[in-house]
């Protein structure tokens, strides 16, 4: 998707805010969407798809939830957030309950607590206790909004200064996983891993936190552990004032503060919603260069980026399995591949086709049920990455480009769990 089709989608979404729509005007548009958007969350799209073939109205609530829902995936935050407060104000109370209005407005939040909009924060509050004032659930969250809005009255709003157009990384192998050197307020060299499977914001541990003078909110989300989802425990919502890669330097950065230890002699890790913040990055296996300006595109593959409640962002690439069209979440944080239970206890090999391309997967796979309701859902870890020579991640797009090597054949390419033979 190049940036002149997600302005035909803008004026497309701003030309159907009138009212009910019938679903023949955008059965095509719903169609092409789904085509791009494999697995995009908090929707029931067999409803809505169902409805557009049969030629029936769409629920006006399910409509615009829908359509946040493609604006979250591919990044443009600004009209998700009107299409978000169209719904607040003109949705009647019976399109709001049920928990549709806390649901808009925690995701509405979550988006203006990584852009440093405590202004916004502070309207959403007073919006509540001026509308909901009966609803003791979220008048309890407006009395936080407050207390946030006021803590965070004098952080400015993330920006970024480019000292290179071209910043090469060669990261260290740090228990399989990419590590770099980054500077973090006034602390130098602190070790980060590049993980580009944490949906969440930048993650620092405590000792860093404490180390460093980092800014620390009055608010906290609980999360559990990627080795064992019944383990929870807190992160705290924080901001640096900046954070230097080499010649990219990040200002006001909203991060995460964890208690758990992110790792054996690393400091932190550098998730998917900043490095997308980059707008392009290319990876292989042991190199990392972020370029600026994005570079064209050579190819036509799609780059799907899926954003849920918090503000998680995930890159996501497409994928098939015996025909089955599904999606993995490029993961450089893992060295093993996950898929869901159905093909996760196969034993035998089985080609998965990834833009044309067959690669053979074999060996011990581990299933997961994280969203069980997503069974075409997978993680590929970095060991994938020696397939090809770069991947090219154009995020401002949402395109990818697979280079592959010109020296391996990729049919023959097997993957076992640890390492690509």
């Amino acid at each position: 998707m190049n940036i002149s089709t997600k302005q035909i989608l803008a004026l497309t979404l701003l030309f159907t805010f009138a009212g009910q729509t019938k679903a023949e005007d955008v059965n095509d548009w719903i169609t092409q969407q789904l085509r791009y958007s494999l697995d995009l969350r908090f929707v029931d799209y067999d409803e809505m798809y169902n409805k557009a073939m049969n030629n029936e109205k769409i629920d006006r609530l399910l409509y615009f939830l829908t359509l946040i829902d493609f604006c979250d995936a591919y990044g443009v935050d600004s009209l998700a957030v009107a299409l978000i407060d169209t719904v607040l104000v003109k949705g009647s109370d019976e399109e709001l309950k049920d928990g549709n209005a806390a649901y808009l407005l925690r995701k509405k939040y979550h988006k203006m607590l990584l852009q440093n909009r405590y202004d916004e924060i502070e309207r959403m509050a007073c919006y509540i206790e001026s509308r909901w004032r009966n609803n003791s659930t979220l008048m309890g969250w407006a009395s936080h909004w407050h207390m946030m809005a006021k803590a965070g009255k004098d952080i400015k709003p993330v920006s970024i200064r480019r000292e290179k157009n071209v910043v090469r990384l060669a990261p260290k192998n740090l228990n399989g996983h990419m590590c770099i050197k980054v500077d973090v307020n006034q602390f130098k060299d602190a070790r980060f891993i590049v993980d580009t499977g944490l949906l969440s914001s930048t993650t620092i541990s405590r000792k860093l936190a404490k180390k460093i003078g980092a800014r620390l909110l009055p608010d906290s989300v609980m999360v559990s552990t990627a080795d064992d989802t019944n383990i929870q425990y807190y992160m705290y919502h924080g901001i640096v004032d900046s954070l230097k890669i080499d010649g990219i330097t990040f200002y006001n950065l909203p991060i995460k503060v964890s208690d758990e230890v992110v790792g054996k002699s690393c400091d932190g890790m550098m998730g998917a919603p900043d490095l997308i913040r980059l707008e392009y990055m290319e990876l292989s296996y042991d190199s990392i260069v972020f370029r600026y300006p994005v570079p064209e595109n050579t190819g036509e593959a799609n780059l799907v980026m899926n954003a849920g409640e918090r503000g998680d962002r995930s890159i996501t690439l497409p994928y098939t399995i015996d025909g089955h069209k599904g999606s993995f979440i490029l993961d450089t944080g893992t060295d093993f591949f996950m898929l869901p239970p159905q093909y996760a206890e196969r034993k035998e090999a089985f080609l998965v086709e990834i833009d044309g391309m067959n690669i053979w997967m074999d060996g011990k796979f581990e299933p997961h049920d994280y969203v069980p309701h997503m069974d075409s859902r997978s993680w590929l870890g970095r060991p994938i990455l020696k397939s090809f020579e770069r991947l090219c991640l154009n995020f401002r797009d949402a395109h990818v480009d697979y280079i592959l090597k010109p020296d391996v054949n990729h049919t023959e390419y097997h993957y076992d769990g640890a390492q690509l033979k």
